[in-house]
């Protein structure tokens, strides 16, 4: 994000206006998106340790921790499933769906028609729903996974065991 806001810094003369900045950023960002994929030293990057004991800057006095959890699994799943579907279809249904960009804007992005940008969000739409119905049923999507807390159950039981 940070090289999109230099990189439009240094080409804002070169800005001509026939789409809207947002669109022209957002084509900014995806070539170097595409271009830092391309390179190799991407393909060796490790994520960072997270500090788990950082206070978080905002909190929700409302805060309803299984509504989280369920957020946040879904979330992951519906992340797994887009990382399966091709590129054409993904990158059309982030730019609409994720970040909120409109038909004409996502056409301009990715240089296609907005015909085409319509068809290949209900494809990308209809690809992700039967991966979801494929992977899980709906009462595993809408209520929490136990899988995560195996590993925890196994470590109790393992304690109550030498007692």
């Amino acid at each position: 994000m940070q090289d999109t806001y230099v990189d439009a810094f240094k080409n804002l003369a070169s800005f001509q206006q026939k789409a809207s900045f947002k669109t022209w950023i957002s084509k900014i960002m995806l070539n170097n998106c595409f271009r830092k994929k391309e390179k190799s030293s991407y393909k060796n990057e490790f994520a960072q340790e997270v500090n788990e004991n950082v206070i978080p800057m905002f909190t929700h006095k409302n805060n309803d921790t299984n509504h989280d959890v369920l957020s946040k699994e879904l979330g992951g799943i519906i992340e797994t499933a887009l990382e399966s579907i091709p590129m054409e279809y993904k990158m059309v249904f982030s730019l609409r769906e994720l970040n909120g960009m409109n038909t004409e804007e996502t056409a301009q992005a990715l240089d296609i028609s907005e015909a085409n940008v319509k068809v290949r969000l209900n494809r990308a739409k209809a690809m992700l729903r039967d991966r979801l119905q494929k992977a899980y049923t709906p009462d595993e999507i809408f209520e929490f996974n136990l899988i995560y807390c195996d590993a925890m159950v196994e470590r109790v039981m393992n304690e109550i065991a030498k007692i």
